[in-house]
């Protein structure tokens, strides 16, 4: 794209929580945000100094499933902009100084996060619904496991995640895509790949195991407002169903939504009324959520068990429907089937046997739209409207048509001339063209 001077570089590789277990969680946002705090050629200052003094960005991220490295400079910087990315992705050192400090920033973030009654209600559900696992792991980790995470931790998270065979570098712009290939080519020639290295434990252990009984989870907060979340199993990202669900999800969530007028407008039991689908590498869950007065909490999850039942209600109702609206096409569609055979078969009874080979029959040869023949055998004496006839009587469905001669080239018309007195005998090629 030129129409811009700018290019946009986006590194992202598998990893998230779905890498991690209760024992280093939160090791992918670590890692990520201290990819920019030094290289071996620079540290934190000479990264950013140099990142803006070209009037680009350079960022990183961690989350669910992935991780990644993100910058955006002017065409005129290319250069810049991928050394920069490539300097950070294969040569990051994770000082000791820089470490330090993002691990106490991570854990402010995590006793931030209990502060919020949504997050830490959404975070109780996941863990309830996926255990110590995959998604019932918080990105940011818990203060005990970020507590023990140590610059060989992140040496050995890059080693084993930050490789070719685990990594999309996308490269958009005002940009010619043969010389970005050469020089990617060329900065990240040193890269070498390790086999296994996108095979995740948490897509492989990533299936929701059925739950014997609905979890209950309730924690407490010095707050004067409650919130309720209900978690249930659902998709992956590459799962035919996400649409749907997605679809639920506004359904759910906007100020008109079927949840918002139930459980806020009719009943006056929320603040604030919400659902959120979230898709996964593995399955992931689908939600519903309001924030609510502690003694209505009861109340509230009765209304989404009622809504849900009733979506499930409509649901089964409308598969009714579009069954039989099916099945009534089909069986309409059966008896025009047989009407058009019965058609056929009493255009064959006219036509009558197909007459033996002789010096009394003409051999007419059709040359179909679709460049195939057909072959039959006629009494000389037969009319022109046999041929129409015959062709009527045939399996394939021929719309408007029309039969012309091949030389002179002349259109037939269903008339009671015979064949022998039209030219056509004792042999002739017809084209059936279809009809403007």
């Amino acid at each position: 794209n030129h129409r811009l001077p700018i290019v946009e570089f986006r590194a992202a590789f598998q990893g998230g929580v779905l890498a991690e277990t209760p024992a280093d969680n939160g090791l992918t946002q670590l890692f990520a945000r201290m990819l920019l705090k030094g290289t071996k050629t620079r540290d934190a200052e000479a990264i950013a100094t140099e990142i803006e003094s070209v009037g680009g960005s350079l960022d990183s991220y961690g989350g669910h499933n992935s991780f990644g490295v993100n910058a955006e400079v002017l065409s005129d910087d290319f250069a810049i902009g991928l050394g920069l990315v490539a300097d950070v992705l294969l040569h990051p050192t994770f000082p000791a100084g820089p470490l330090e400090r993002e691990r106490e920033v991570q854990i402010a973030s995590i006793h931030s996060q209990r502060d919020n009654l949504l997050k830490s209600a959404s975070h109780a559900m996941r863990r309830a619904l996926f255990g110590g696992a995959t998604y019932g792991l918080d990105p940011l980790g818990t203060e005990e496991s970020v507590s023990r995470l140590q610059a060989a931790d992140l040496r050995s998270f890059h080693q084993k995640r930050v490789v070719p065979n685990n990594c999309v570098l996308a490269v958009f712009g005002d940009v010619k895509a043969a010389d970005v290939k050469a020089a990617v080519e060329k900065a990240f020639a040193s890269w070498q790949k390790i086999e296994g290295a996108s095979a995740l434990p948490g897509r492989i252990s990533g299936a929701i195991a059925p739950l014997p009984l609905p979890q209950r989870v309730e924690e407490s907060r010095d707050k004067k407002q409650a919130v309720i979340v209900l978690g249930f199993a659902a998709t992956t990202l590459h799962d035919a169903d996400r649409y749907a669900l997605d679809l639920l999800q506004e359904a759910c969530s906007d100020l008109g939504s079927r949840l918002f007028l139930r459980v806020r407008e009719k009943l006056g039991l929320a603040y604030y009324v919400g659902a959120q689908h979230f898709p996964g590498l593995v399955p992931g869950y689908f939600a519903v959520y309001a924030g609510t007065e502690p003694t209505q909490v009861s109340q509230v999850e009765q209304e989404f068990l009622k809504e849900a039942e009733l979506l499930a209600s409509e649901l089964e109702a409308a598969q009714l429907a579009e069954k039989q609206q099916r099945a009534a096409e089909e069986a309409a569609l059966l008896v025009q089937v047989a009407a058009a055979e019965e058609l056929r078969q009493s255009k064959r009874n006219l036509l009558g046997p197909e007459p033996a080979e002789g010096p009394e029959t003409a051999q007419i040869v059709f040359r179909l739209p679709d460049g195939s023949k057909l072959t039959r055998r006629f009494l000389k004496q037969s009319a022109v409207s046999s041929l129409f006839l015959f062709l009527d009587s045939e399996e394939r469905q021929l719309s408007a048509y029309e039969l012309v001669t091949s030389f002179p080239s002349h259109s037939l018309s269903a008339q009671d001339r015979s064949l022998e007195l039209e030219g056509l005998w004792p042999r002739a090629l017809l084209h059936v063209r279809i009809s403007d």
